[in-house]
């Protein structure tokens, strides 16, 4: 079934939050806590120290301290940020630090503040009118499960996994992450309990972690547990792939738009533009999609991208390209980080060692995002491949928004506007250097500085008592 994208998303900027990294609540250090990591072996680390990459799994074994309780005492400044959706990796009770090898579906992990602080930060998120969505790792499971350990004595869970003669289906080969059968019904209810257990908790929607794993048919399932609770709970499932043809969920986690953004700003591709418009033609719920620049699973953009003119071009279509911005937590003050485990480090609360103008870069950029109706749900009109030029149009012709990204020397240029709506003498104004820029017989030449952009927005500025858009709709 072809469940209509909440109407909620459409206004949401999702702040992506790795809990034993964020903060740690109500006064407490790692050591206060640390009977609480060692049960599975696990060792604690000072906040200041970075993640060491070791290639096996002791990174998946040293832990920080950060909880719910501390991502409750620091909603206040994510709101400033200007975010109004958290996005939470794995919470359930787990051996790891990411949590993705989850023991217990139903237990928020006692290291993260159990229930209760899950309950506590649900409630200050309402109050704050922001909304919550929870990881649901569902493709597997930890082989320490005591559902998998009564599996593996013939108990009536063996239909949740599949053994053979000398060991059972892992994710990847892993044997510590034991697939589940989804295909089997009793599995299915299982997972029906899990999803609607924490939507019955306040929660608004789930990230479907391994969705290529699920495949269409088990996205398809969860999305219908979690519609038929609520047509406007969320549903986006993790996919490095071509974003179109999962419609059967409100959108995924659209790396693909990482991929084409970055390789643009690294001049490995010219044709990002024509690129990024077939994607738009090619995927229905591309509004439900997240526009992802960096993530847990990716290097820091920072690292990506260390000139930071090319990464606010980056962040600049990150926040005008049809979907969900995404900010992963710490990259709006400048956090570095190669791939995981480097890419989590904790974030920074001493604020002095804050790219302060790059976070405020971000706060403007969000305002225009939440603030523009266009940049929200209007169509995407490509009118330049390079540099990439493109129309953000809505039903109302004077909210429509023109963005320009220029990676490469500065250029002047005339663009082609393919409306018919905007009339000649319109002018379009720079929303950050206030320049103004007018529309000749269809036509709109512009400067773009060298590495920069515009975001401009029409403006219809006629004489006293005379509007020419007065019959233009």
């Amino acid at each position: 079934m072809d469940y209509p994208i909440p109407s909620w998303v459409y206004e949401s900027v999702v702040y992506q939050i790795f809990p034993d990294r964020f903060a740690i609540g109500r006064g407490k250090s790692v050591h206060d806590k640390e009977k609480l990591y060692t049960t599975y072996g696990g060792t604690v680390s000072e906040w200041g120290i970075r993640p060491v990459r070791t290639g096996d799994s002791r990174q998946s074994k040293v832990f920080y301290g950060g909880d719910l309780w501390g991502i409750a005492e620091k909603i206040d400044y994510i709101q400033d940020l200007g975010a109004n959706c958290l996005y939470l990796t794995p919470i359930f009770t787990s051996p790891s630090n990411h949590k993705y090898d989850a023991i217990d579906y139903f237990s928020v992990d006692p290291q993260f503040g159990g229930n209760r602080a899950l309950i506590k930060l649900i409630k200050v998120l309402k109050n704050h009118s922001m909304h919550l969505i929870l990881d649901g790792v569902f493709n597997h499971m930890s082989n320490l499960s005591p559902l998998f350990r009564k599996a593996q004595q013939g108990s009536e869970f063996r239909e949740f996994f599949s053994f053979y003669e000398t060991h059972h289906r892992g994710w990847w080969g892993v044997q510590s992450l034991p697939e589940l059968n989804l295909e089997e019904v009793n599995v299915r209810k299982f997972i029906s309990s899990v999803l609607t257990h924490y939507l019955k908790l306040g929660i608004d929607g789930w990230r479907l972690d391994c969705g290529q794993d699920l495949g269409p048919v088990n996205n398809a399932f969860v999305a219908s547990v979690v519609k038929n609770f609520s047509v406007e709970k969320y549903v986006v499932s993790e996919l490095w792939t071509y974003p179109s043809g999962w419609d059967m969920v409100d959108g995924t986690m659209n790396y693909h738009f990482r991929e084409l953004v970055i390789s643009y700003l690294k001049s490995e591709t010219t044709h990002a533009g024509w690129l990024l418009e077939k994607m738009y033609k090619n995927t229905p719920k591309i509004f439900g999609c997240w526009n992802m620049l960096d993530s847990h699973d990716t290097e820091r953009l920072a690292t990506t991208l260390p000139d930071k003119d090319l990464r606010k071009l980056a962040i600049v279509l990150q926040f005008t390209y049809p979907g969900v911005p995404v900010i992963f937590y710490g990259t709006e003050i400048g956090l570095e980080g190669g791939p995981d485990p480097e890419c989590r480090a904790p974030m920074i609360w001493d604020e002095s060692k804050w790219d302060n103008e790059l976070r405020e870069f971000y706060k403007q950029l969000i305002k225009i995002r939440r603030g523009e109706i266009a940049l929200k749900v209007g169509e995407f009109v490509l009118l330049n491949d390079h540099p990439i030029v493109f129309l953000r149009k809505s039903q109302n012709v004077q909210d429509t928004i023109l963005v320009a990204v220029n990676p490469d020397d500065e250029k002047s240029l005339v663009i082609q506007i393919r409306d018919h709506r905007i009339l000649d003498r319109t002018e379009f104004v720079d929303l950050f250097t206030n320049e103004v820029f007018k529309v000749t017989s269809g036509t709109i030449k512009i400067s773009i500085p060298a590495k920069s952009f515009r975001i401009m927005k029409l403006r219809n500025e006629t004489p006293k008592m005379y509007d020419q858009y007065k019959r233009i709709v």
